[in-house]
């Protein structure tokens, strides 16, 4: 059986189409696992002997009622908040943060959808670690509903979004003559954008997770957009043995390998591991029983493996996982709200979400999960005067972090405002 499933995704990544046009090249061998060091999947490895499904945690149930105390950033002078008024009179809230260290203190880049007549545009600009504007704002692609994903690949950075054409990516620089090339892998056209998870794996390229290749009975996992420019367009990484109609992936990405989540077609919540070489190595449930549908999942690699967060209900929830991707830790109540989304940071990592009941309709708040939960009490990071709206955004760069969230605009001005903040991350304790 996986034999047949990767030998499908074989044939269905030869397809995969790179160009400017976004037309499908024509079928290639270099589009399989190759000498530049991509992984090639083996249907002929033996599984090992942490594939069993590990013992499972008998309880389910959150452990802890969550964090409920959010003292404001703003209002403590060591944490000194840096802001800056992103973009104005949008008609959209989708919006993407990627950091990284500099001797300077560090880069953010952000990108956003801007709404035009019929179509969306992809912003994208440039911040240092005070906020203060590095690249200024330009459009470099036209996008479906699909929010863009942005991350740090080398040296710059690659934007991943949905457009007519299919999967879409594109490497901005600070500069903004020449504009960057936008590439597609033309065949992921057809898959729903939230069944399609993307990370950054340690050599800049870009990791999807989707049911793609697979009649929507298993994930399929690949990498794509090499910044070398020396591997194949896409190369296969391997295909899960034991998922069940799955469907709202995430995925992680490491130095040894990749961790996998997934809402299962009965609600429960799986998990697995692929090593580096393609080879699955463990796999296991990360939650049975449930209070509502499990959705906004996410996967944040931390030492020892990764933290999964999820959202059931009003209710954002998180579990450790380790080095197999099995559960490693109760089920932690992270609070209450909505959009959760997280970040490692070395041990620990941060988790951004929106909560009522701290100032002005829902505002943008953030915990830190170390290796025994969540502290007693994070940090509120919009203003509380005016509610926030949308996904927010987060990203780490150096020893700051940096939030973007949506707003209105005023009480009669129906359009949006994006502010982009940067604290430093020892505010969050």
């Amino acid at each position: 059986m996986l034999g047949a499933l990767l030998g499908a995704l074989s044939l269905s990544l030869a397809v995969l189409g790179c160009g400017s046009s976004g037309g499908d090249a024509a079928p290639s061998a270099s589009m399989e696992a190759s000498s530049s060091g991509s992984p090639a999947p083996s249907s002929s490895a033996a599984p090992s002997a942490s594939s069993a499904a590990p013992s499972v945690p008998v309880d389910d149930a959150p452990a802890g009622a969550g964090v409920t105390s959010f003292p404001a950033a703003a209002g403590d002078a060591a944490c000194a908040p840096a802001s800056f008024e992103l973009a104005t009179y949008l008609m959209r809230g989708e919006l993407t943060l990627a950091g990284k260290p500099t001797p300077q203190g560090g880069e953010i880049a952000a990108s956003w959808l801007v709404q035009l007549p019929g179509k969306a545009q992809i912003g994208f600009a440039g911040f240092d670690a005070q906020a203060r504007r590095l690249a200024r704002d330009r459009g470099i692609g036209s996008a479906r509903e699909h929010a863009p994903r942005l991350f740090p690949t080398g040296d710059g950075w690659t934007v991943a979004w949905f457009d007519a054409a299919g999967l879409a990516y594109a490497r901005p620089r600070w500069a903004s003559d020449p504009p960057p090339e936008v590439e597609h892998l033309a065949a992921v056209k057809d898959v729903e954008p939230h069944n399609v998870a993307l990370t950054v794996a340690p050599n800049g390229s870009l990791v999807a997770a989707s049911p793609f290749g697979t009649q929507g009975d298993q994930l399929s996992l690949f990498l794509f957009a090499s910044i070398d420019g020396v591997g194949p367009k896409a190369s296969a990484i391997g295909v899960s043995k034991n998922a069940k109609k799955p469907s709202t992936p995430a995925v992680s990405a490491d130095a040894k390998g990749y961790t996998l989540a997934w809402v299962e077609g009965d609600g429960s919540l799986r998990t697995t591991r692929f090593e580096a070489n393609g080879a699955e190595s463990g796999n296991g449930s990360a939650a049975r029983s449930g209070e509502g549908t499990r959705t906004a999942l996410g996967l944040a690699p931390v030492e020892g493996g990764a933290l999964l967060t999820w959202q059931e209900g009003d209710k954002i929830l998180a579990r450790r996982l380790g080095e197999t991707g099995a559960p490693a830790s109760p089920v932690w109540a992270i609070g209450q709200g909505k959009h959760p989304t997280s970040i490692g940071l070395g041990a620990d990592a941060l988790v951004a979400f929106l909560a009522a009941g701290q100032g002005e309709g829902d505002q943008l708040v953030v915990v830190r999960v170390g290796p025994s939960g969540p502290g007693s009490a994070g940090r509120r990071v919009s203003d509380g005067k005016t509610a926030v709206l949308d996904p927010p955004a987060i990203a780490v760069l150096g020893d700051r972090v940096a939030f973007a969230w949506t707003e209105v605009m005023g009480p009669v001005i129906r359009s949006k405002r994006a502010w982009l903040r940067t604290v430093p991350t020892a505010c969050v304790k």
